[in-house]
């Protein structure tokens, strides 16, 4: 009988598979990107996630958000996802964490994890996240989408900076993000969270480019892409 990642470990071999399967990824927010950052982690095999969250899903939602369909409108984001992962493979463990991220509570909320995948919306929740995982000691993947347009960066690793050390100045953040709110098209949603995956890989297996310091900023119209780097 074959193995149900037998394709899996003819590319990566059966180590890194364990590997994967062995780490717990916590994921904040469950709109557009933590849905389907949390589909291809248990899809990568990763069998460990903490899902933090705090909302209901909303009747906008459901073109972006991969977990959800209209019958779960007014069900609570977490509990439903959970659900969603575990038809998938039955064997997942899932702890499912309703609630809002702050400085306050963020080392509760994240302890015993690996690695952070910030999927949240906002700054408030970002700057919590990161500086929970610069007390921690853990690794934070950021995405950002704004548009067509998408940001990845990976913090707090192998040396480099938080992400709120690198972007100090809040107060600025939180006016742009007020003024300049747009609109999302699920595909680019869908692609910043498939790097997101990959930096996860990467650090989990031990492979070389992780974006540390750095923000890898793409557009999904034009094909363009950069990669700005954060050392100052």
């Amino acid at each position: 009988m074959s193995s149900i990642f037998e394709v899996q470990d003819k590319l990566i071999g059966k180590t890194k598979s364990q590997q994967l399967k062995n780490s717990r990824i916590a994921i904040v927010g469950l709109g557009g990107l933590g849905c389907s950052v949390a589909m291809g982690i248990v899809r990568l095999g990763i069998n460990n996630l903490v899902l933090i969250d705090n909302d209901k899903i909303e009747v906008s939602n459901i073109p972006r958000q991969i977990l959800f369909e209209k019958k779960d409108i007014g069900h609570s984001k977490i509990v439903t996802a959970k659900q969603q992962l575990l038809d998938i493979f039955e064997d997942l463990t899932i702890n499912c964490i309703d609630d809002f991220i702050t400085v306050s509570n963020g080392t509760k909320l994240l302890e015993n994890v690996d690695i952070v995948i910030d999927c949240t919306d906002n700054y408030m929740a970002r700057y919590a996240v990161s500086k929970t995982c610069l007390s921690l000691k853990i690794p934070m993947i950021y995405g950002g989408v704004q548009a067509f347009e998408g940001q990845i960066g990976t913090f707090n690793y192998n040396k480099s900076k938080p992400f709120h050390i690198l972007f100090p100045n809040l107060n600025t953040l939180l006016l742009e993000e007020k003024c300049e709110a747009s609109g999302v098209l699920p595909f680019v949603v869908q692609t910043v969270a498939n790097l997101q995956i990959i930096e996860a890989y990467k650090i989990i297996c031990g492979e070389q480019n992780v974006l540390s310091n750095q923000l890898l900023c793409i557009n999904t119209l034009s094909n363009k892409s950069r990669i700005i780097n954060l050392n100052h």
